[in-house]
């Protein structure tokens, strides 16, 4: 166990932290330095200043902070990497965390399946029908009482959100993979065939990604405006019970992404844009190469960086921020000022 952190070093670090939550971040990262330097949780500053550095896309200093916790050897219940050497062994990739998690890492298979000797990959059951479709995965078990088979053999775990930190991963990498989804054409096609003749763009819509953090979602009364911009065929794609909060507006949608996650990338496939907030369907869009608008809370994820409007991890899609906490009405507008010029281009392009 650590030790207490005195007072003056926890008023440090937290102010350290509320620097980082306000997106100060040449000041927070010396805020933790500082506050290390007084005698504050050195794992927590570590983790702060890691933080810091993702957003700042100086994914370097990130690994070496990982580094420096590691070396320290606080336990930590999603290590699952111990800085084993990968090659010719066995290795295991567990999908722990969400599924968007999971699509953005997946993206390391064809690189894991080069070194090692062979590659499993964990994931959840209702995951395994998309699991199968990422580039370089081909060995997938799930958990649960209806999978009761032995669980194999491994050499190496890893769960699938310590892969970047594994291969040491920079900017001048990525993208490290783009397409790297890729569907059955015959289910493209059978969700085209359902969806019925293209007669306009069509955009798909998604403005909730769940309840563990409320802040990233969009109210739908602010998008309803956006539903009125002429020439576009607007789905919905929202799941779960916030997807009846769109009863009576003009958003058509298939039956089938109530039946798992492959027919909401298929949808997705077959979609000129999505628009939607932090959540799984950004990464399907990405993934996929489909141009998607994702609508970002002022403390966006490390995932998004900081203070730009695109993505390294994600050539197709754009971010719009909020320029103030809360201010989602700013989004909203921008939204509607490019939606208004993207009907005539994506039918020139047709």
């Amino acid at each position: 166990m650590p030790s207490p952190e005195p007072a003056v070093a926890a008023a440090l670090r937290e102010h350290a932290e509320d620097l980082l939550t306000r997106r100060s971040l040449e000041r927070a990262w010396t805020a933790f330095h500082h506050a290390e330097a007084v005698g504050a949780d050195p794992d927590r500053c570590s983790a702060g200043r890691w933080e810091t550095a993702m957003l700042l896309g100086d994914l370097e200093s990130a690994w070496r902070e990982n580094d420096v916790i590691r070396r320290r050897g606080s336990p930590d219940p999603h290590r699952f990497w111990l800085q084993q050497r990968i090659d010719g062994k066995r290795v295991i990739v567990r999908c722990l965390h969400g599924f968007g998690d999971a699509v953005q890492m997946l993206r390391y298979a064809p690189q894991l399946r080069e070194r090692a000797a062979e590659v499993i990959f964990e994931v959840p059951p209702r995951f395994v029908p998309l699991a199968r479709c990422f580039r370089g995965v081909e060995n997938v078990i799930t958990w649960g009482d209806d999978t009761p088979r032995p669980a194999p053999a491994w050499d190496v775990q890893v769960e699938v959100l310590e892969l970047p930190y594994l291969f040491r991963t920079t900017p001048a990498h990525l993208p490290l993979e783009t397409h790297y989804l890729a569907l059955p054409p015959e289910i493209i096609a059978s969700t085209a065939q359902r969806m019925g003749r293209r007669e306009r763009p069509r955009v798909g819509i998604v403005w909730a990604s769940g309840e563990w953090n409320p802040g990233r979602n969009v109210p739908l009364s602010l998008l309803e405006s956006l539903l009125a911009t002429p020439g576009i065929e607007f789905w919905n794609l929202q799941g779960g019970p916030a997807a009846a909060e769109a009863d009576g507006l003009p958003l058509r949608s298939t039956q089938d992404l109530r039946d798992g996650l492959l027919p909401l990338a298929a949808t997705i496939a077959n979609l000129d844009l999505v628009l939607t907030a932090d959540t799984l369907a950004a990464h399907l869009a990405g993934a996929l190469g489909i141009p998607s608008w994702v609508m970002l809370q002022h403390a966006a994820d490390w995932r998004w960086m900081h203070a730009r409007d695109n993505s390294p991890w994600y050539p197709s899609l754009r971010l719009f921020r909020q320029p103030a906490p809360g201010d989602w009405a700013s989004v909203i507008h921008r939204l509607a000022h490019e939606l208004s010029s993207f009907a005539p281009q994506a039918h020139a392009a047709a």
